[in-house]
């Protein structure tokens, strides 16, 4: 998998793999491996073939797909709303790791079981079971990977002894019993797998299940089992089972990625739909405490919004400002905005009038302001929505512009021109 051409593939059971992976090796800071869960370390943008794509709030987190240390950037895991994935960037500079949990280790444990890393799994799970929450269910995981491990090993020496002897009885006998030995160990894998399931742990169930399937290959090959030794078959649907682990790790990036642009309402639909596949996941209950509790304070911002527009229109507009950074997406939000809009323009980016010229007594000229208007409500806002004017002063405003300046694209003369228009806007604001 490549990263040159910022695409990736679109399969979700392929992409399924890199959504939940924790790498097991320390962490530092400019040195991140593929899989590792990273976060913004500060407000930065995404970029997409090296154009602005989306605002990259402090504490988003996303998959690391590659990084060369020193290369200046690091290729994160994005997933479009069709569903593709492709690669965008944040400067290695804005990027920290993001510290392991219990049940991340819990989830990579499993996972290096479905990959056959047994020991690795082992030591992953009893990470995980120092953790009250988690210490029953990693413990009944250990146990019946650790007797697996021990029925494969010698399952696998007989099938080599068996062929070297040239299907001699006795080793005929031998291997028959090992793999019946790994047969009766298999039993406790499909048991808890089944029991994971149950409870809501779609991804654990899924990759012990697939592990067991992966490892009977090696231990019981169609072609050496003179014993006609076969597998318990599964308690679970495979095929369902792998699309719901597959839906619920997709759900918490979509998730990620909503928040971060404070769309909760579309969030809290891939929350429903993660939920659905994977009913005990951490991250997605996690997140829809703090989304249904964002939703709540915007509806609250809402009302108040509606009760001062008579009485206070400027405690009206901060209200509104309030409840779009809350939940950019909800229906309340969107009306008021929408009737609110005219006078929300006025105290956000007023348009360049013969009335603004006058009022603003500003030096630039009135085609100088028109542009540093356009530039600031087409570049300054493809990240993010814009502000109010007078939240910030005029120093507060120049610095904002400063450091927005290089993620958006803009040079030097176009910065100027910016930072222009918002002062005399700022003069307009005031005056009104």
């Amino acid at each position: 998998m490549t990263c040159s051409s910022q695409h990736l593939p679109r399969s979700a059971a392929r992409f399924f793999g890199w959504l939940v992976v924790v790498s097991t090796s320390a962490f530092s800071s400019f040195a991140f491996s593929p899989g590792d869960l990273v976060r913004a370390s500060k407000k930065d943008t995404l970029n997409f073939f090296g154009e602005p794509l989306l605002g990259a709030p402090k504490g988003q987190e996303f998959t690391v797909l590659k990084h060369q240390q020193g290369s200046g950037v690091v290729y994160l895991a994005f997933v479009q709303k069709e569903g593709a994935v492709v690669a965008v960037t944040l400067p290695e500079a804005s990027v920290e790791a993001v510290p392991v949990d219990a049940w991340m280790f819990m989830l990579r444990g499993a996972q290096f079981f479905r990959d056959q890393r047994l020991d690795d799994a082992r030591k992953l799970l009893m990470e995980a079971a120092k953790d009250a929450a988690y210490r029953q269910l990693a413990q009944r995981m250990i146990t019946a990977i650790e007797g697996l491990g021990a029925s494969a090993r010698p399952a696998m020496q007989a099938i080599s002894e068996f062929q070297s002897s040239g299907a001699s009885e006795v080793a005929k006998v031998k291997l028959t019993n090992a793999q019946r030995s790994f047969i009766s160990c298999s039993l406790k894998i499909r048991e808890v797998a089944a029991e994971l399931d149950g409870l809501g742990y779609t991804s654990l169930s899924y990759a012990l299940d697939e592990g067991l399937d992966r490892l009977a290959a090696k231990a019981l090959p169609p072609a050496v089992n003179p014993g006609q030794v076969s597998l318990p078959p599964s308690k679970l649907e495979k095929e369902n089972l792998a699309a719901r682990a597959s839906k619920a790790a997709f759900s918490v990036v979509r998730c990620r990625q909503a928040i971060a642009v404070r769309r909760l309402m579309e969030a809290s639909q891939y929350i429903a739909e993660g939920l659905a596949a994977e009913p005990a996941r951490p991250e997605l209950k996690a997140m829809q405490l703090k989304v249904l509790e964002d939703i709540k304070d915007a509806e609250g911002r809402c009302d108040a919004a509606q009760e001062h527009r008579k009485r206070n229109l400027g405690q009206a507009l901060l209200s509104l400002e309030r409840a779009v950074k809350l939940c950019a997406d909800h229906p309340m939000v969107l009306k008021l905005r929408d009737e609110m809009s005219g006078v929300l323009e006025a105290k956000t980016a007023p348009p360049v009038t013969k009335e603004f010229v006058a009022a603003a007594k500003s030096s630039a000229t009135e085609s100088a302001l028109v542009e540093g208007h356009r530039l600031y409500t087409t570049r300054c806002s493809q990240c993010h929505d814009l502000e109010m004017l007078d939240s910030r002063s005029v120093g507060g405003w120049k610095d904002e512009v400063a450091g927005m300046a290089g993620r958006a694209k803009i040079d030097p003369a176009q910065q100027a021109s910016i930072v222009q228009y918002i002062n005399a806007a700022l003069s307009v604001v005031k005056a009104n």
